[in-house]
């Protein structure tokens, strides 16, 4: 470049506000990086369990469809199946690292599939004062590793939790809709929104619009209570405290990802959408949920309905049926959204015309 056009070059820049082309230049990169990391998706040891849970399991009946690793004491007073479909291929159907208490009336039934018996195996104690216990028992150490499992995927709640899609918004606060429209397609088919607990109480369907993306594309709810909200509709004893942003009430609420939604019961979308609590410490439902929770930080507490999806939580308490549905993760490695090689090479040029305007105001000075 001729020393002529730098100068012009330069006035250029500094008519339109360095900061402003910084701040630019810097979004756009962020942009871009954030693109490249959002296909980068394993739960880990969790990826082969229905239920993934680091403390205790309780429940008093209900069931859990495939298998499940507990890493604190699994509590059963009533009755209760695991494993009518098999998810976790030879490996125990239900791993607990601690004890195993079994009271009241019923079974407590571990299967490997519908027709076979499946194996329980725990590290602590058994006790069984009613009922009885279907399926092999063994007493052994876990072979889940629960601390590096949940440090696993506490972090990639984390890195959801920073992840935006570019999107338009429409809140329809007539119809009660909101809707999410993608900016541009992400090559790594995977899609973040955030939904706050003031939009569930405000609006009674969540709509993506997949017109311009995949329509089997991984779809991300980052679900984040800022103001500490609550849903009023709930008993004074079900809601979360009013001002508590660790709590979140997940109420009945219809999801809807282009032409498929909830209100049709079970559908091939469940397999697709995941719903992210980074941050949230107290998780109650009150609902059917289609798709798999990530909330590896949060004691759940869950009432009826059914949750069609996998469930990773710090511990479990309720009699919420919960069925074998596995997150559709993308497997392959993910094709890096690079940030344009005209903005690496633009970002220095900015810094340095930024470096040479504060020397000149200080000589000025």
């Amino acid at each position: 470049m001729s020393r002529y056009h730098w100068r012009n070059f330069e006035r250029f820049i500094k008519g339109h506000s360095m900061k402003h082309w910084l701040k630019y230049a810097v979004t756009v990169l962020s942009l871009a990086m954030s693109y490249a990391h959002a296909g980068s998706i394993s739960l880990g040891q969790a990826a082969n369990y229905n239920m993934f849970v680091k403390g205790n399991f309780s429940a008093t009946t209900a069931d859990t469809e495939g298998s499940a690793a507990i890493g604190g004491n699994l509590i059963i007073n009533g009755g209760y199946d695991f494993g009518h479909i098999t998810s976790n291929g030879n490996a125990a159907t239900v791993t607990v690292a601690g004890n195993v208490q079994k009271s009241g009336s019923g079974w407590l039934n571990v299967y490997n599939g519908q027709q076979t018996n499946g194996k329980l195996v725990y590290g602590g104690t058994l006790t069984n004062s009613g009922g009885g216990i279907g399926g092999t028992v063994q007493q052994q150490t876990s072979s889940v590793n629960f601390n590096t499992a949940f440090s696993q995927l506490e972090q990639l709640s984390s890195t959801l939790a920073a992840m935006t899609t570019p999107v338009a918004t429409n809140r329809d606060n007539l119809n009660k809709v909101l809707t999410f429209t993608p900016a541009i397609a992400n090559p790594n088919n995977v899609y973040v929104f955030n939904v706050t607990q003031d939009d569930l109480n405000s609006f009674h369907t969540i709509k993506v619009n997949n017109a311009n993306i995949s329509s089997d594309a991984l779809i991300v709810f980052n679900m984040t209570n800022p103001n500490g909200s609550v849903d009023d509709s709930w008993t004074a004893n079900a809601k979360c405290s009013s001002g508590d942003k660790s709590c979140f009430q997940l109420t009945q609420t219809t999801y809807q990802v282009g032409n498929n939604s909830t209100n049709s019961g079970h559908t091939v979308m469940d397999s697709h959408i995941l719903f992210n609590f980074n941050g949230i410490n107290d998780l109650r439902i009150d609902s059917s949920i289609y798709g798999s929770i990530l909330a590896p930080t949060a004691a759940i507490s869950a009432k009826g309905g059914v949750i069609w999806g996998q469930v990773m939580a710090k511990s479990w308490s309720g009699d919420q049926q919960v069925n074998w549905n596995a997150l559709n993760v993308p497997t392959t490695t993910p094709t890096v959204n690079a940030p344009p090689v005209w903005l690496l090479l633009f970002l220095p040029l900015l810094i340095m015309l930024r470096r040479r305007s504060q020397a000149t105001a200080v000589a000025f000075a």
